[in-house]
């Protein structure tokens, strides 16, 4: 048995460029708090003219140079999703009239927030951000990075409390960021063409056509596009990279710490939890437009509820999220993925353009707090041997003993799962939900012959660490054996 670690070890690719693997900085995603506040103070931008309405932002200065740049916050790129929209693919946002306040984010969409565990959000949020260095400026135009948020495709927003611009304006690039649909809201499937699924991706394949027709009013240029995400961003535009819907959209490619091919990222079929769903709010519809018409009916509220009580206990074992990307049934409206990622990439058909790639050295500790029990019961995990299986040796179902104990040597050798261990188990999982992914995203590139393809791994454990900080855990700053460079 082989266990991938390509990117662990700093093994070279075919085809593809190992750029570095050192301890660098780690930024922590600071919240408003870290930033200063010069809302008392703030100055509208002129007037810009889109292509369906007339809008200002405001001027902010970088915290890093001090310089000034230009903030538009809450663009809307389609019509709100509400009433007979929900869970349908995006409509382009309808022409408006005056001049649209573009000076502070719009909502979030509807979800639990990820640390304080409460409701936030509205249905109503597809808006974009744009941050720009210099506008007005049409013989210059700047390239343009379009940043999609992680969290799971359950949560997250592309605002500038956890993501700020300031960074990248000071590299003189314009930056665009994005909401999109999460949770059932956004990956909702019916598998028929009123809600064949995965409108959060068509989200995000609407806010970047939006991109290509407006961004030159910012000193973008629309030639120069490339889109980049971390976790379930990373695999956003992993699955947009694979799919002809967003062909011609971006030009380059940046995956942080996620892949299409992760497990967490994506499922075959979806539609039987939306029965489930509807079962636990209610009804038990005999068919689709029966369940579609009802769960439309339903808060905001209730949906959010009882999403995450659609798995069964078995799927719980195998799956983080219950709603996430799906294969669509082909012929039934406007379809973004009708085939698995892994046959599409295997077979090449992805967009051929610059890579990057890449994830940090302890991608597991997540799993520190997706279960916050699990320190004090992993005595319990030794037989668990679903937990130590890669998905693809495709036998978690039925796992042969061999098997479970070979994987379990690899990483314990002969030690029992425990607190003890807690570094080891760490790389388990950091392997099994994202270096197995990322490492066969690598290959199936290095057989298409790709030459613009870059590889990274962060391995440094700064005192600002985010999740280090929120789940009160540690793990080494390199991995055995290794000296920082």
């Amino acid at each position: 048995m082989v266990i991938s670690s390509i990117i662990r070890h700093g093994a070279w690719l075919k085809n593809c460029r190992f750029i570095y693997k050192t301890p660098s900085i780690e930024i922590s995603r600071a919240g408003s708090s870290f930033r200063p506040d010069n809302t008392s103070k703030m100055q509208t931008t002129n007037e810009i003219k889109l292509s369906l309405g007339s809008i200002v932002g405001c001027k902010k200065v970088s915290v890093y140079d001090k310089k000034e740049y230009f903030s538009f916050q809450g663009i809307p790129f389609a019509e709100p999703p509400v009433g007979n929209l929900r869970f349908k693919d995006p409509v382009p946002v309808k022409p408006w009239q005056g001049v649209k306040q573009c000076t502070k984010p719009g909502n979030p969409c509807v979800q639990i927030h990820e640390f304080s565990n409460q409701l936030i959000g509205s249905e109503d949020c597809l808006f974009l951000n744009v941050y720009t260095p210099k506008i007005f400026d049409s013989n210059e135009l700047k390239p343009v990075m379009v940043w999609i948020h992680g969290g799971g495709f359950t949560f997250g927003c592309g605002d500038d409390e956890l993501y700020a611009p300031d960074f990248f304006v000071q590299k003189d690039v314009v930056l665009v960021s994005i909401n999109y649909r999460v949770g059932v809201f956004g990956f909702l499937s019916l598998g028929n063409s009123d809600v064949p699924g995965n409108a959060g991706l068509k989200d995000q394949v609407l806010a970047l056509k939006w991109v290509q027709e407006n961004v030159h009013h910012f000193g973008g240029n629309a030639k120069n596009v490339t889109i980049f995400g971390e976790s379930a961003g990373a695999a956003s535009c992993h699955f947009l990279s694979i799919s002809p819907m967003a062909r011609g959209l971006f030009h380059k490619v940046i995956l942080q710490s996620g892949s299409a091919l992760n497990p967490w990222a994506y499922v075959e079929n979806t539609v039987p939890r939306a029965y489930v769903l509807g079962e636990l709010l209610g009804k038990k519809a005999s068919d689709s437009e029966e369940l579609i018409a009802f769960l439309r009916d339903q808060t905001k509220e209730d949906l959010i509820a009882f999403q995450n009580k659609v798995l069964s206990r078995e799927e719980r074992r195998k799956l983080i999220f219950p709603f996430v990307p799906c294969r669509e049934v082909s012929g039934t409206g406007n379809n973004l993925l009708t085939d698995s990622p892994e046959s599409l990439v295997k077979s090449g058909q992805f967009a051929e353009v610059p890579y990057i790639i890449g994830m940090t050295s302890k991608e597991g500790i997540i799993s520190l707090k997706e279960d916050p029990g699990l320190l004090s019961k992993m005595d319990k995990i030794n037989g668990d041997a679903i937990r130590f299986v890669p998905y693809d040796l495709c036998v978690r179902d039925n796992v042969p003993e061999n098997v479970f104990l070979e994987v379990k040597k690899y990483y314990f050798g002969n030690c029992p799962v425990s607190k003890e261990t807690l570094d080891q188990y760490v790389d388990l999982c950091s392997d099994l939900e994202f270096t197995i992914g990322v490492n066969n995203t690598l290959k199936y590139f290095s057989r298409k012959g790709l030459k613009d393809v870059y590889v990274y791994q962060f391995s440094f454990e700064g005192e600002l660490g985010f999740f280090k900080r929120f789940i009160k855990a540690s793990v080494p700053e390199c991995p055995p054996g290794e000296k920082p460079s």
